[in-house]
């Protein structure tokens, strides 16, 4: 089968060097064993292990406890010369890792390199039992960004291109030639979003299956399982509205009496999702405390596709009332696939009801975007530039063409 690069993936290969325990987290389907299995791919057979903890046999070996692991690792036909490469597909399902960890970066790691991938970011913070500060490294891995599905769809110069630019310095359009072919591709990522088995489908129906296998095994079965989310009718209820009130504000306590949930357990419910990388929620830019909202946060879906089967609409992108919420949506998927560890998304709104799409701050850098589908007006803009002078402003749309005045097309945020 073939191998489509990540673009995470440089960053994993410069990891491998150090000797702190790289975590790879992200929902399933969205590539981690492949990604894994082909870092592996980079190494002589006989200085990799594999374990997948999803495997009853593999699980028990970890779970064993740190001297049976030693002995286990020690018993296999390993290169003792060389650093040895240990693959740990699900950590979340050991009991207790983060002391194997500890013990093996502190003591081994001139021995062992351990890879690791879990589905959910906040069962492995809740499982570090020990400090593991300065010996683990995390990467998350999303559905594919815009660049990476062009590749996918055997676009490889867009892809790259797409790569190569930053769309904030941008004097002239680079893929002016191709804009009509991203267009078209761009509409299709709007439909059915970035999880790599269904982009590689070629049918319409087939892509909806995959989608389905997706939110029914992993969001209603796993997620509800691994957080212990007992009320399943409200839970389904909860995810569905969330998809139908996309980009918009969420008043928690109209959510909390339409899903019938308590406010604690909806924000248990509402962090659930949000760990399993389903979900995701920003809150208001404020600085001037008078005027600015505070409080009232946003929730936008990582995936395109998972959103549209939720609320079972797969029709044309031009013919649908929420395609600028899909435009949105993308566009907030897209920042978020791109930012650093420095970097922050929030939403801007005054009580005069002014309102920004999205604030990004980055490092000592600000950028408003305000996303249109046909072009925009840029009254907003211009009062969050007044108020906070050093903004860069832009109109972010689908089908104006380029122009350096108005902004940037939202096929560029990669």
């Amino acid at each position: 089968m073939k191998y489509y690069y990540r673009t995470i993936e440089k960053k994993l290969r410069d990891a491998l060097a150090r000797k702190e325990a790289i975590f790879i987290l992200g929902a399933r389907q969205v590539g981690k064993t492949t990604l894994m299995k082909h870092l592996m791919e980079g190494f002589a057979d006989n200085t990799t292990l594999y374990f997948d903890l999803e495997n009853p046999s593999n699980l028990s070996i970890i779970n064993k406890g740190i001297n049976e692991f030693l002995a286990f690792l020690s018993s296999q036909e390993l290169d003792k010369s060389e650093i040895n490469y240990i693959f740990i597909d699900e950590i979340q399902y050991a009991n207790d890792f983060s002391s194997l960890i500890k013990y093996i970066v502190d003591h081994y790691s001139d021995r062992y390199k351990l890879v690791l991938s879990g589905s959910s970011s906040l069962q492995i913070k809740k499982k570090f039992k020990e400090s593991l500060v300065g010996r683990k490294l995390v990467f998350e891995l999303y559905p594919l960004s815009f660049s990476e599905f062009c590749a996918f769809k055997d676009e490889p110069a867009i892809s790259k291109k797409l790569l190569e630019i930053d769309p904030y310095k941008l004097e002239e359009d680079p893929l002016r030639f191709e804009s009509e072919k991203m267009r078209n591709l761009l509409k299709e990522f709007l439909l059915y979003g970035g999880f790599p088995k269904v982009v590689l489908e070629r049918k319409k129906e087939d892509k909806i299956k995959d989608l389905e296998d997706i939110v029914n095994s992993y969001i209603m079965k796993d997620i509800r399982h691994i957080f212990n989310l007992e009320k399943i009718e409200q839970f389904n209820h909860l995810i569905k509205l969330l998809a139908v009130f996309m980009g918009k504000e969420l008043n928690i306590s109209t959510l909390s009496n339409e899903t019938k949930l308590h406010k604690q357990t909806l924000e248990h419910y509402l962090n659930a999702l949000e760990s399993g990388y389903i979900t995701k929620i920003i809150k208001p830019y404020h600085k001037n405390l008078a005027t600015e909202l505070r409080k009232i946060p946003k929730c936008y879906f990582i995936d395109n596709g998972i959103r549209n089967f939720l609320v079972s609409n797969f029709s044309e992108i031009e013919f649908r009332p929420d395609r600028g919420e899909l435009l949105e949506n993308f566009v907030f998927s897209q920042l978020l696939k791109k930012a650093g560890p420095l970097t922050k998304i929030n939403y801007w709104r005054t009580k005069n009801k002014q309102e920004i799409d999205f604030i990004l701050q980055k490092e000592n850098m600000l950028f408003a975007l305000e996303v249109k589908w046909n072009d925009g007006s840029k009254q907003n803009l211009k009062k969050f530039k007044q108020i906070y002078p050093d903004t860069s402003i832009y109109i972010v749309s689908l089908l104006q063409e380029y122009s350096n005045e108005k902004g940037i097309l939202a096929g560029y945020l990669v």
